[in-house]
This record gives C-alpha cells, sequence and structure tokens, in this order.
C-alpha cells in the first residue's frame, strides 16, 4: 500500500514538472516594461548592441535554456538592432506582447537577425513566433532554420500591422510556424529582411514580438521520464 501511495505522489510530481515546463513563452521588450502574461521577457535596450548581444536564460524543460541575439556577423551597425516599444495598450487581447518587438532596421547594414537556442532537450519542438506593428512596419521576410535534421528556408513572410490593416488581436496577426529537433546542440533562426528598390521606410523592418516553443507529445513523456529518473535517483 505504502509503495502504491509512493508512487502515486511521484507520477503526481512527474505530471506537475511537466505541466510547469510545458513551454518557453519569451516576449521580446525593453526593461521595466510590462511583459505579456504567460510569458518571460527577453528585455534590453533599444539599440544597445552590449545589451542586445547579452545572452538571457530560462528554467524550462527540466533544463537552463539560453537565448541569443546576434545581427549579421561582419560588423553590424548598430543602428540596426531594434527593440522597439510602442508605449501603451493597443487595444488588443494580448496587448502587452504586441506593443513590443526585437528585429532588425534594414535602412543600415546589420541584416539578417539570428536567433540562437543553446541547452534545449534532445527531442522535438513546434515553434511559433509573432510578427506585427502596431503602427506602420510591415516588412517581408525569409527564414532559416538550422538544427539537427539540417537546413531548411522559408521565404516571403509578410509582417502585419495596425495602422494600415486595423489589425488588433493575436489571431489576426502574422504567426511563423515550424518544427524544431533537437540534438542538444544549438538551434539557430535567422530572420532576412526582403525588400526590393522601390521599398518604402515602413518595408524595411524585421519585426518578431515573441515566441511559443512547445514539446512535442513524445517529447514531453521523454521529459517526465528524465524527472522520474532523477527522482529515483536522489531517492536511492
Amino acid at each position: 500500500m505504502k509503495r502504491v501511495m509512493m508512487l502515486s505522489c511521484v507520477l503526481c510530481l512527474v505530471t506537475a514538472l511537466s505541466t510547469a515546463q510545458a513551454a518557453l513563452n519569451i516576449d521580446f521588450g525593453q526593461p521595466d516594461k510590462p511583459v505579456q502574461a504567460g510569458f518571460e521577457g527577453f528585455q534590453a535596450n533599444h539599440e544597445n548592441a552590449l545589451e542586445l548581444y547579452t545572452p538571457q536564460s530560462y528554467s524550462a524543460f527540466d533544463a537552463t535554456v539560453t537565448l541569443s541575439l546576434s545581427w549579421n556577423p561582419y560588423l553590424p551597425d548598430w543602428r540596426a538592432m531594434q527593440m522597439i516599444d510602442r508605449g501603451g495598450n493597443d487595444g488588443s487581447d494580448t496587448p502587452d506582447l504586441l506593443r513590443d518587438w526585437t528585429g532588425t532596421d534594414g535602412r543600415v547594414y546589420g541584416d539578417p537577425l539570428t536567433l540562437t537556442i543553446s541547452g534545449l532537450p534532445a527531442g522535438d519542438y513546434f515553434w511559433l513566433s509573432y510578427h506585427h506593428d502596431t503602427e506602420d512596419q510591415t516588412g517581408v521576410f525569409d527564414v532559416i532554420v538550422t538544427d539537427a535534421l539540417g537546413e531548411r528556408t522559408f521565404t516571403g513572410i509578410d509582417i502585419s500591422d495596425g495602422r494600415t490593416s486595423g489589425i488588433v488581436n493575436l489571431a489576426d496577426v502574422t504567426k511563423f510556424t515550424t518544427d524544431l529537433t533537437s540534438d542538444g546542440s544549438d538551434i539557430t533562426l535567422t530572420f532576412s529582411v526582403v525588400f526590393g528598390p522601390d521599398a518604402v521606410t515602413a518595408d524595411k523592418f524585421f519585426v518578431m514580438n515573441g515566441f511559443e516553443l512547445v514539446p512535442e507529445p513524445a517529447t514531453i513523456a521523454l521529459l517526465g521520464l528524465g524527472s522520474l529518473v532523477l527522482i529515483r535517483r536522489r531517492r536511492s
């Protein structure tokens, strides 16, 4: 009877651990600004290379996952490094997520922007990112994803905006989704601004408000099993 109760308690603990770490939700923004409920902040000051290049770490998936931003590797212009806050409630259902974003000002040298994910446990994950400006930035971007399965490219993703389209709800903003496979090595997502010679200023920006990273069901089970093994080792 005691063994059954003990096993039940362990299973409850594993479930709680898996539930608590079921996703890594990141909201990009400036220090001391609101962070969307249910998200964690990646915060740095606008056009501040020292802060924007500093990696930031989070507890997720029974591990420490580190995120870092970097712009064009060949001496990028600091003015390309964006961390914009539009400064208020935009009337959406997720105002603190959509009010701010990181990205690239393509008018100066610095494109592309690369997000590096380090320390992600081995497994399969679902990526969902949001790309919306509550004012008028409406650029098009491409993404190169590099993970354990190799490199793949996605093209022609159009950023939504509030000024010309009137979009205010999260359901209607531009989203980029893909699957990521980790073997424990770094994963990178490289975002490039795409525009032609006739583009206006609003077309020359890359914008990312935040993202959600969720393990696939099989990976959740593996993470839960890892927690169970760790608990058993601590008891022995």
